[in-house]
């Protein structure tokens, strides 16, 4: 007995040093790359950061132009910025990766193979690349989309110059960027619904409507939830692609939190308020997922 104990300490010992040397590469770079920069954003937010010529501390004055001062339009303006980004991605990007991943299902399977390949594609390209293309398609001399236009004799659109169609332009761009990820784990979550279900329902006469009511959507509701707080935190943070096509023209209307971080950083005299910007967006962030959450009341899905 005592030997067989003797065993099973060493036998859980030796398995808690391989989830050590398993697990240390990563909380390495999650520490070198996360939480020493928060912990420094976090300090440096209290002081007058100017190069060359020192740090003052100032309390919370770089949070209080921030909030109240003379950066609190840009900020604001920001903000609502990206949640407008939000309210239109997030919802047609859920809608459309629910529809494509029902239709591939229906799909025999060597054609949905090269289905999901081709939907996945977009997701290889940086958004700078994707930005790049897109500028290319909005482009108001010559740009592939102005020149359909013109095949049915309509007039050219300003689609990145003007407010009102700069947001879409730039909306679309990132939803075609993420759409194949985001069909792809939808279409995992559908593969994993038992398909009994469905033939049951089938017995009991409910048609395609009802078993997408009943069925598929309650099944999918971890699914969903993922990508929702993944779609909210990836909109609410979209830069490169509105950089890239629209840059600082439509009147700043594409501008959200990160361009406005990057904006404030490359123009400000006191690195001290991109820091306090920085945490405040972190901030608004963790309380819209924290919102999601509660609002879903998700519970942990049970076999």
């Amino acid at each position: 007995m005592k030997e067989t104990a003797k065993r099973k300490r060493k036998y859980q010992k030796n398995q808690v040093i391989a989830a050590v040397v398993c697990l240390l590469p990563s909380f390495l770079l999650l520490a070198a790359f996360t939480i020493v920069p928060l912990i420094l954003s976090f300090y440096y937010s209290f002081f007058n950061v100017k190069e060359y010529l020192g740090n003052t501390f100032i309390g919370l004055k770089n949070y209080g132009a921030i909030l109240s001062g003379l950066q609190s339009t840009g900020f604001y303006k920001s903000l609502l910025i990206g949640l407008e980004f939000v309210a239109i991605i997030v919802p047609l990007q859920l809608i459309l990766s629910f529809l494509i991943a029902n239709l591939v299902m229906k799909i025999n399977r060597k054609y949905a193979a090269i289905i999901k390949v081709c939907i996945y594609l977009p997701c290889l390209l940086s958004g700078i690349v994707v930005g790049s293309i897109f500028a290319y398609v909005y482009n108001y001399h010559g740009g592939l989309l102005n020149s359909m236009l013109n095949a049915f004799g309509l007039s050219n659109v300003n689609w990145t110059g003007e407010k009102g169609w700069a947001i879409f332009a730039v909306c679309i761009a990132a939803i075609w960027n993420g759409l194949g990820y985001n069909t792809l784990v939808m279409l995992g979550g559908l593969y994993d619904i038992p398909t009994d279900y469905y033939e049951a329902a089938r017995l009991d006469g409910a048609n395609w409507w009802k078993q997408t009511v009943y069925i598929t959507i309650p099944s999918l509701k971890n699914i969903g939830l993922y990508l929702l707080v993944s779609l909210v935190v990836s909109s609410f943070q979209l830069y490169e692609i509105p950089l890239v096509i629209v840059g600082n023209g439509a009147e700043h209307s594409v501008e959200g939190p990160i361009y406005y971080l990057f904006y404030q950083f490359q123009h400000t005299d006191n690195m001290g308020e991109v820091y306090a910007a920085s945490l405040l967006v972190a901030i608004v962030l963790t309380a819209l997922s924290s919102v999601i959450f509660k609002l879903t009341s998700s519970e942990k899905s049970q076999d």
